[in-house]
């Protein structure tokens, strides 16, 4: 892991004088920016020996002049470029040729780092590949399983509270972190975290705490829904609908992760059927073992042909609804009707 090899190297102290900071876990990349701040910059001169630049209007000339100048009061000055255009984009910056041999030098006045936000991570450029082997670069990645328990661990002992290993595993689940393409990552997982010690009554953090707080009234709406199709009972499913329908635009937003929902299941009833367990299943889909989960228990309530008619429906709701052909709110009613297992 990078932030190792950075954690590594920052305690011994062999980082080079220029840095590039890149990958998935903006959270990782800020610590290890406030790492370097606080052992090269007083405390009393960071507003004169810390600057922030703003690299999508910054030009290479203007980068290296301020890494040239000298701190009175500090060691170092630390000058944090944020998302250097020619990283990510094709630029015409004349000093960017200059700025990979500038890399490569040490500089006894400042430390340079780059820093490339998540947002931007499989946009590098040819240049930026250059730029990696030219700096001191660290890709910070999402941590591994053991590194993320660590991670929550921390925390929810830091707020005086404990966390077993299956609720442990259940949060990780739930939170969805490693999915297909997922957009969770540590910084949501760290404020989840506070939310959660905050929400305990007690001392231990429980199940129904972490479902309340990780799980959307979307996605919760979805889950009663099917229970309630799952489960026959048609009254509950159509009471379920009318709230639904209640919230604005609630019905297109529910509609659309029903028809996800119906796509694990389906997905769930072919996988199975060739022996796979449910953990397999989820990593093979790139669904969290949560949800997909809740998927399975519900497939079973169908048959695959009968799955597939109803995501057929939905499909055929969806284009309904976007031509103008049916109102989005009696299009959930009718489909709540028809989805009951059995009909």
């Amino acid at each position: 892991m990078a932030y190792k090899e950075f954690a590594n190297d920052f305690r011994k102290g062999i980082l080079q004088d220029v840095l590039f900071f890149y990958g998935a876990e903006d959270f990782l990349m800020e610590w290890a920016v406030n790492q370097i701040i606080d052992r090269y910059v007083d405390d009393a001169w960071r507003s004169i020996d810390v600057r922030y630049i703003d690299g999508d209007s910054t030009g290479a000339h203007e980068i290296m002049g301020e890494a040239r100048a000298y701190s009175m009061f500090s060691d170092k000055r630390v000058i944090v470029v944020r998302n250097y255009l020619p990283l990510y984009r094709k630029s015409s910056d004349p000093g960017s040729d200059e700025l990979l041999h500038f890399a490569t030098e040490k500089q006894e006045t400042s430390i340079l780092l780059f820093l490339l936000e998540s947002r931007f991570a499989s946009d590098l450029t040819a240049f930026g590949k250059k730029f990696i082997k030219a700096a001191g670069s660290y890709e910070f990645s999402r941590l591994e399983r053991p590194d993320l328990k660590a991670f929550i661990n921390k925390r929810i002992h830091a707020g005086g509270k404990m966390i077993a290993r299956r609720e442990l595993d259940f949060l990780i689940d739930i939170s969805g972190y490693y999915n297909r393409d997922s957009t969770y990552n540590l910084t949501r997982l760290d404020a989840d975290t506070r939310k959660i010690v905050k929400a305990c009554r007690d001392d231990r953090v429980t199940m129904d705490v972490i479902e309340d707080l990780l799980i959307g009234d979307s996605d919760r709406y979805v889950f009663n829904l099917v229970d309630a199709l799952v489960g026959g009972n048609r009254s509950r499913a159509l009471e379920i609908a009318e709230t639904i329908i209640r919230e604005e635009d609630g019905a297109m937003q529910v509609t659309s992760l029903l028809t996800k929902q119906f796509e694990i299941m389906f997905d769930a009833l072919e996988l199975s059927s060739r022996g796979m367990s449910i953990s397999q299943m989820a990593k093979a889909t790139g669904v969290n073992e949560f949800r997909f989960k809740k998927a399975y228990q519900a497939a079973n309530a169908y048959s695959l042909s009968r799955i597939r008619k109803i995501l057929t429906d939905l499909y055929n709701i969806d284009r309904d609804i976007k031509r103008g052909d049916i109102d989005k709110n009696v299009a959930l009613e009718l489909l709540v009707m028809s989805a009951v297992p059995g009909r």
